[in-house]
C-alpha cells in the first residue's frame, strides 16, 4: 500500500477521536486489550488493509494491483479475506478508491467481483497513530 495511507485511521467524528485516545492510552499502558479499541478502524500496512472488527476478525483486503489516479488518489485492486489473510480462501476481489484530502483519508468502495456497489456510503477517517512494528507479516 502507498506509505502515504499506511496507518492506524479511525473515523473522522467525536466518536473516533475519543477511540484514539484510549487505543493510544492502552498501548502507552502496555496493556494487551489495547487492541480491542480498534473496533472499527482501518488498519493499513504495506501489504493489507483490515477493517477491523472484534477480537482482531473484519474483512482483510490484500493488493493485488495499485493504480496511481491522481497526486493523493489510488484505486486499489484487492482479494478479500473474511476474518483472515484472504490467501487459502475465495472471498472475492474488491475495488476501491483511496484519496487523501487534507490529511483525511477517503475509502469508496466501487465494486465486489466485478459488480457495482451502490449501498458502500464513503468514510472518513483521520490518522491515529502508525501501525506497531510486527501487528502484520510484511
Amino acid at each position: 500500500m502507498p506509505n502515504a495511507v499506511q496507518g492506524i485511521w479511525m473515523t473522522d467524528d467525536g466518536e473516533g477521536r475519543a477511540q484514539c485516545k484510549a487505543y493510544l492510552a492502552a498501548m502507552q499502558a502496555d496493556n494487551e486489550d489495547a487492541y480491542m479499541q480498534l473496533v472499527g478502524a482501518e488498519v493499513i500496512s504495506a501489504n493489507m488493509l483490515h477493517s477491523y472488527a472484534e477480537y482482531g476478525e473484519g474483512n482483510f483486503y490484500q493488493p493485488k494491483r495499485i493504480e496511481k489516479l491522481g497526486k493523493q488518489v489510488w484505486r486499489i485492486t484487492a482479494a478479500v479475506g473474511i476474518d483472515g489473510s484472504p490467501e487459502g480462501q475465495d472471498s472475492g476481489t474488491a475495488k476501491f478508491k483511496l484519496s487523501l484530502i487534507r490529511s483525511k483519508l477517503k475509502w469508496d468502495m466501487e465494486s465486489f467481483d466485478g459488480k457495482p456497489v451502490d449501498s458502500w456510503d464513503a468514510h472518513l477517517y483521520f490518522r491515529c497513530t502508525a501501525v506497531p512494528t510486527g501487528m502484520y507479516a510484511s
